[in-house]
């Protein structure tokens, strides 16, 4: 690691929560503990869900995407 890397990484896999995912992410943004990461794996959603996560334009926020939906196992181990 190096000495910029945050301290926390919040890990949010999703799959067609568009509806959702921002109110995940807004959660964490909220929080008065601001050294973290949040880094957001798309499972392979049909929806919007790239689109809602990209319009928070947060630097903190990653964003990552499965061609084709592996289940929530491999959306967190990715």
């Amino acid at each position: 690691m190096t000495e910029n890397s945050p301290t926390v990484s919040v890990v949010i896999p999703t799959y067609n929560r568009a509806h959702l995912v921002g109110r995940a992410i807004q959660s964490v943004l909220n929080q008065t503990y601001h050294d973290f990461e949040i880094i957001i794996v798309d499972d392979g959603s049909i929806d919007n869900t790239e689109d809602v996560v990209k319009s928070l334009n947060d630097p903190s926020i990653r964003y990552t995407r499965h061609d084709q939906n592996r289940g929530g196992s491999a959306a967190r181990n990715t």
